[in-house]
């Protein structure tokens, strides 16, 4: 949303904060789900998640919105990074559950130990932003999926209780803080190598957010039926969100930053609502009993 936020752009920092807690979250509920002990029905179900939406996506943007991707493009990467690195990570993720499953902590400290090593080979330039437009951020984003993967496996075992989430949110803050404060610095060719710390208080940021979450006030939230289902009803619609996204950011509106932001995500959730009705249709088209209308424009997930 960088667009969006016009001479405060820094502070989108490439969707960095999104990214860390799409990738958690993931991690998280896969280790909390059933165990899957064939790869090809796990993969499918992946398979089945995403490219529906993939594929009508893009059919819908490479004929009516006739953008500078295309239509191969569009369904191996959904138009960017994220749907393929994600299917990268599912693969991993699969083994280190079917084997490694013991050794969920050596595996995540390891693959920060890796994440670290390869900098020097990624960093090419003085200006380099890992949080930028480079493969080096698909290396260390999955550390947040298996920090995932280690809490939501303790959650199968143990139920997390946090009575008031006051302090877990004030937490959530510094490590926001910190985090903006290293990737500006980073801006510094003398502190460039500073913007890998920003990776530890990003964790923080997806750690603490989790133990807030497990406190009683956001349970009460959560368990209101209106506010419920608007956060049922967005989360559900996160990937179609990611699609449609880049295509409906515009400046015209940012004379009224803030409010800009909020318009256009409204428009953003329409669209990706509407996606995800085609793809629902989609996928039906290809199954041998007939369409479920009601489950094609179902609002909650």
């Amino acid at each position: 949303m960088d667009l969006l936020y016009g001479e405060y752009s820094y502070l989108a920092t490439g969707g960095a904060i999104g990214d860390a807690l799409f990738f958690f979250i993931s991690g998280f509920t896969i280790f909390l789900g059933r165990d899957y002990k064939d790869f090809g029905n796990y993969y499918k179900r992946r398979i089945n998640r995403i490219y529906p939406t993939v594929f009508a996506w893009a059919m819908i943007s490479s004929i009516f919105l006739h953008n500078n991707k295309s239509f191969i493009d569009i369904l191996i990467t959904g138009g960017s990074w994220f749907v393929s690195c994600i299917m990268i990570y599912y693969v991993f993720l699969y083994f280190i559950r079917k084997y490694l499953i013991n050794h969920l902590k050596p595996v995540f400290f390891t693959t920060i130990a890796i994440s670290l090593s390869l900098y020097p080979i990624f960093r090419e330039v003085d200006t380099f932003n890992i949080y930028g437009d480079t493969y080096y951020k698909w290396v260390f984003f999955f550390c947040y999926m298996l920090q995932g993967a280690i809490l939501g496996l303790h959650s199968k075992q143990n139920t997390l209780y946090i009575k008031s989430g006051w302090l877990e949110i004030s937490k959530v803050l510094l490590c926001t803080i910190a985090f903006y404060a290293f990737c500006y610095f980073k801006t510094s060719i003398q502190f460039n190598y500073i913007q890998l710390i920003s990776l530890i208080p990003l964790s923080g940021i997806t750690y603490y957010l989790y133990r807030w979450c497990n406190s009683d006030c956001v349970k009460s939230l959560f368990s209101n039926k209106i506010i419920g289902n608007i956060i049922s009803i967005i989360g559900g619609l996160c990937l179609e969100v990611y699609l449609v996204q880049s295509s409906i950011f515009t400046d015209k509106l940012n004379f009224l930053f803030p409010l800009n932001i909020l318009i256009i995500f409204a428009v953003i959730l329409v669209c990706a609502y509407l996606l995800r009705c085609l793809s629902r249709i989609w996928a039906q088209t290809f199954k041998d009993c007939d369409y479920n209308w009601k489950e094609v424009f179902k609002i909650h997930p």
